[in-house]
């Protein structure tokens, strides 16, 4: 299975999600609101505006993001290793004939026929793409400990 089809559907797949959890957020505010509204209609006491932003929510946040960098990254170093694969006989010949009709030597012909150097799947320098959403978690780590140090008692 090409690579092509296996990378849509993971960007689609994680495209869903976000979108997903956007909707819960904006409907979760939504009842917040309503729930404020109706406070103040009948002349109660206003509900708290709820925060979750304390230390341990960055804690959270950070884990998740450190801990999906390393597996996309791991993810991706497996689909580049299971994706090299010797060049097949059609490859070769194929090869050998586009040069021929573009005048090669042939030296360069009878070099692309014995051609056996695997072809990649997806570059492996696409493994590094898991970094970015380690460094997010790494800083929110980072926040973290300093958040829990300004809030530690004196």
């Amino acid at each position: 299975m090409e690579p092509g089809p296996v990378l849509a559907i993971l960007i689609v797949s994680a495209g869903g999600v976000f979108v997903w959890a956007l909707s819960l957020r904006y409907r979760r505010r939504e009842l917040e609101h309503k729930e404020r509204l109706a406070a103040i209609e009948k002349g109660a006491e206003i509900p708290e505006m709820r925060n979750g932003y304390g230390p341990r929510q960055y804690l959270l946040r950070g884990l998740i993001w450190l801990l999906s960098g390393i597996a996309l990254s791991v993810f991706l170093f497996g689909l580049f290793v299971t994706t090299q694969r010797p060049r097949s006989i059609g490859d070769r010949i194929y090869e050998a004939k586009r040069i021929q009709e573009l005048g090669g030597t042939q030296e360069q012909i009878q070099e692309a026929r014995n051609d056996t150097t695997p072809r990649q799947g997806i570059p492996l320098g696409l493994c590094l793409l898991g970094l970015v959403p380690a460094s997010i978690g790494v800083a929110y780590l980072i926040f973290y400990q300093v958040e829990k140090k300004s809030q530690a008692p004196r």
